[in-house]
């Protein structure tokens, strides 16, 4: 949900939680400021449509401008943030339309993907496969769980021999934001990620093509549920720019 008119950031927990966890740790101070905002919008301090006034910021990580403004810049190169000239950064919202789109691509592009790879398994790759779907299928919402599906579709598709085409699927992955992605957004053993892998695993390709374009469908609506949910709660709230 979008934080009401406000909001003082020096004093928000969540956002504060996400401060004094990686405040060391960095060579240089942009590094951690860019780490701190990346961070608080993968685990949800920040909600999507939500305004980043600079000098808050700036004020709460106890830091200049200057790197917070660079950071910003660098997330939106990310797709996690549109920088505005003269009023700051937003965060990353998509319409119901955009994010179909999105993932009628992302059908087409991972089925492709998944047929090249299963054409190319390796049972060390299989065995990597089935380590990593139990984590994703254990791991609880939020940034971790967003690295370990990256990590499990990169193996699934082959990343290795397929470079360019998993590139191709994250750009669109990463066009919904991080902060949707980190939700769980659909249930049921049937779309469990150890289930995909034991049909690799038996080599059925129609039946693993079906399975990732139900599931991919099924993530797609619950992702235009959560985003139409977020725009109604940020229609309730007035803008805060610099």
């Amino acid at each position: 949900m979008a934080p009401k008119k406000g909001r003082n950031l020096s004093t928000d927990a969540r956002f504060t939680e996400v401060i004094d966890h990686l405040a060391s740790g960095y060579k240089t101070i942009g590094q951690m400021v860019y780490g701190v905002l990346r961070e608080a919008i993968i685990n949800g301090a920040f909600a999507p449509g939500e305004w980043l006034r600079q000098e808050s910021l700036a004020e709460a990580i106890g830091v200049s401008r200057i790197p917070v403004r660079t950071a910003l810049l660098q997330l939106e190169s990310e797709g996690l943030v549109t920088f505005h000239p003269h009023r700051g950064a937003r965060i990353r919202t998509m319409s119901a339309a955009q994010i179909d789109e999105v993932y009628r691509l992302r059908m087409l592009l991972e089925c492709h993907a998944l047929r090249l790879s299963m054409a190319q398994m390796t049972p060390d790759r299989l065995a990597t496969l089935t380590k990593l779907a139990a984590a994703l299928d254990a791991e609880p919402e939020g940034g971790e769980f967003v690295d370990t599906r990256v990590a499990f579709y990169r193996e699934a598709y082959d990343v290795a021999n397929n470079p360019l085409l998993v590139g191709l699927i994250e750009d669109l992955r990463g066009h919904v934001g991080r902060y949707l992605l980190s939700f769980r957004v659909h249930g049921g053993r049937s779309h469990s990620h150890t289930g995909l892998v034991d049909i690799i695993g038996w080599g059925d390709v129609e039946a693993a093509e079906k399975w990732l374009y139900a599931h991919l469908d099924e993530v797609r609506i619950g992702i235009q549920s959560l985003a139409a949910d977020e725009g109604a709660s940020l229609a309730s709230t007035v803008d805060l720019v610099d």
